[in-house]
């Protein structure tokens, strides 16, 4: 799941703007967040179609889609370290331009490399959405509302990904999957006018037109990566991430790639209905990410919050894949079920946050969010290859069709993963900290 923070908010300068300009400013950063994960949710409702263009089987359809986790994992920590060292507002312009240069690639090739290329683009640009949605956040807002912005930013991120899903797929059923990646590319473009029109780094610098302003901290006297080796060399750090990492995976993968072939061939049902029932998998986290800031706030043990989301979510992705006569209705409670338990492992963030310093809590949530990545960089094409080696040999217009056995046992590979989860939280060290200071 895409997050960082900053700690070290200060008081906003003396400048005389409207108290709207704050709003919309945050507001057009935290769309690039939605608009980002619409992008990519978006091949989960075109793997047939993704298939029979680029006349690719299951398991590199899974490669070619990973690509983006590839990409967005691997910037993290290099983005957190741009975005505090330079103006906001033109790190998002070229990030919204990465994404819509990525979509024309995509969209528009039968060629494998390039729609890979286009992929990372995607990943890439995609990795600014959230850290520089936080920083603006820091730079115009007093620290108290840091938190509620945040929350707001996962919401809107959410309805970015039930965007992707039904809506997304009834636009492909009525003009086609580039037609669909191509408008979504225009939908950028008309994001990238808005941004650079209107979004300004900071309050002291609406006045600023210098392209890189420079925002180094003067408190700074370590080296640039002294904070990054502090949180590697702690182990605990690990334990959190991977815990992270395996929770966020379940849901990159099956709201991300698999969910809607599963729901189609396992259920019977059609492209818009299985990417509905998906799509309320998200609104499950509209709902649980800002509820679960509430719970972190109220609960006095951190870690039983995440006894809760680990256990609740492999009960729920347990119905979904092993009771296959479930109405629509019933599999959209469990999605939603699954949706809303698993947001509530946000909560290990505030652990990692509480475990590292202030000085070093930014490299440490951007360590932890790059394992969110790696989940589902990893487990998407696992997936794939787990699909091609039970593959019964039947094509349907020479793409391959798998059944729903091969799909619920491919799929297995979800509830282990949460069940591993649950295995680490006694590992896990909570520290209280007053954190909002």
């Amino acid at each position: 799941m895409q997050t960082s923070s900053f700690t070290d908010m200060k008081s906003l300068p003396d400048v005389k703007y409207s108290s709207v300009l704050p709003w919309i400013t945050w507001f057009l950063a935290a769309l690039f967040y939605l608009y980002e994960n619409i992008l990519q949710v978006s091949p989960g409702v075109m793997v047939p179609d993704l298939m029979t263009a680029f006349s690719i089987n299951s398991a590199a359809l899974g490669s070619l889609i990973a690509v983006f986790f590839y990409s967005y994992s691997g910037m993290q920590i290099p983005v957190g370290v741009l975005v505090d060292n330079y103006n906001c507002r033109f790190l998002l312009t070229g990030a919204v331009l990465a994404c819509v240069i990525g979509c024309i690639f995509f969209g528009t090739t039968s060629n494998v490399s390039i729609a890979a290329l286009g992929r990372l683009l995607i990943g890439f640009g995609s990795a600014f959405a959230a850290v520089c949605t936080m920083k603006l956040a820091a730079n115009w807002f007093p620290a108290k509302k840091f938190s509620l912005l945040v929350g707001f930013m996962v919401t809107m991120g959410m309805l970015g990904s039930m965007i992707g899903e039904k809506p997304l797929a009834i636009l492909v059923d009525n003009i086609g999957w580039r037609h669909a990646i191509l408008n979504l590319a225009a939908l950028g473009g008309v994001l990238v006018l808005l941004i650079v029109s209107i979004v300004r780094h900071s309050p002291d610098h609406l006045e600023k037109t210098a392209s890189c302003v420079p925002n180094i901290k003067k408190e700074r006297t370590q080296p640039l990566l002294h904070g990054l080796w502090l949180v590697i060399k702690c182990h605990q750090s690990w334990i959190i991430a991977i815990y992270g990492g395996l929770m966020f995976a379940s849901t990159s993968i099956f709201g991300g790639l698999w969910g809607v072939p599963f729901l189609m061939n396992a259920y019977g049902l059609d492209k818009p209905t299985a990417a509905g029932i998906v799509s309320i998998m998200f609104f499950g986290w509209v709902i649980g990410a800002p509820l679960s800031g509430v719970l972190t706030n109220l609960a006095s043990s951190l870690k039983k919050i995440l006894w809760i989301s680990s256990s609740g979510a492999l009960l729920m992705m347990s119905t979904i894949l092993y009771f296959p006569d479930l109405s629509i209705f019933s599999l959209s409670v469990f999605s939603f079920g699954f949706g809303l338990f698993s947001s509530f492992f946000l909560p290990s963030f505030t652990l990692m946050r509480n475990l590292h310093s202030n000085g070093n809590s930014g490299a440490a949530l951007g360590f932890m969010n790059t394992a969110n990545m790696v989940g589902g960089a990893i487990g998407q094409p696992v997936i794939g290859v787990l699909l091609d080696m039970l593959w019964d040999g039947n094509m349907i217009n020479n793409v391959r069709v798998y059944s729903a056995a091969n799909y619920q046992y491919s799929l297995s590979c979800l509830p282990i993963i949460i069940a591993i989860s649950l295995i680490l939280i006694p590992f896990i060290k909570e520290i209280h900290t007053e954190i909002h200071k």
